[in-house]
């Protein structure tokens, strides 16, 4: 095994997104009269997308005949807001340098919809160091647990599921990299809301830089 390709979750694992998502549910809130959350109150939900904050924000289900019109008002709120105040974790854009000029091609594997990832990763200057960014609508994918983003990733980049590491900070995270087959890591710097040590993961990163160094170290044992 050569690791050649490392892809990574967006929200949550290289960019800290839960101000901008916070705001945009918050909004849907004021717009009928009702208080802002708390912003830490809202903060685990962050990697749950629209279903999850709108659940804890308005109390309602995809199955709700309102939740599509919120869905869109939220999406809408977040579109002109994402990157008030989002910004990479510290640490992550040395440690995709580092990948890179280890040989090792970097990549986002997200169940944000595709454009609203580009823009991100474009507007925080993180666009130039990957290779990849695929969302839950691209072509060929699907929202994790399903592995159906990571094998298309090996697929466009040609890389073998074997030689690609993905990391994240949920346990669906962990569960989709397992069923595409890729070792994988689960990040505690997230927002998770369960211990990261209990999600079976290869590894668990306490920083950006020990993802770097296990990738790095992987590959010198297997010179």
């Amino acid at each position: 095994m050569t690791i050649r390709l490392f892809l990574f979750d967006l929200d949550g694992t290289l960019v800290d997104t839960a101000p901008d998502l916070a705001l945009a549910v918050n909004m849907v809130r004021t717009a009928r009269g009702i208080a802002p959350l708390p912003e830490e109150e809202l903060r685990p939900y962050a990697s749950r997308g629209a279903p999850g904050l709108l659940g804890k924000a308005m109390g309602i289900g995809r199955d709700d005949p309102a939740f599509l019109a919120l869905r869109t008002e939220f999406l809408d709120n977040y579109a002109a807001h994402m990157t008030d105040r989002s910004r990479p974790f510290e640490g992550v854009p040395v440690m995709l340098e580092a990948l890179r000029a280890a040989g090792i091609r970097t990549g986002v594997v997200t169940n944000k919809v595709e454009h609203l990832a580009l823009r991100l990763t474009d507007n925080l200057g993180l666009d130039g160091q990957l290779d990849v960014v695929l969302g839950s609508d691209s072509e060929g994918c699907a929202m994790k647990p399903a592995p159906d983003s990571l094998l298309t990733a090996a697929r466009l980049t040609g890389v073998h599921v074997t030689d690609i590491l993905y990391a994240g900070d949920d346990p669906r995270d962990v569960a989709a990299a397992h069923a595409a087959g890729m070792p994988c890591a689960a990040c505690t710097w997230g927002y998770a809301v369960t211990p990261p040590e209990s999600w079976g993961a290869d590894l668990v990163a306490h920083s950006p830089a020990e993802l770097a160094t296990w990738a790095v170290q992987l590959n010198a044992h297997a010179l």
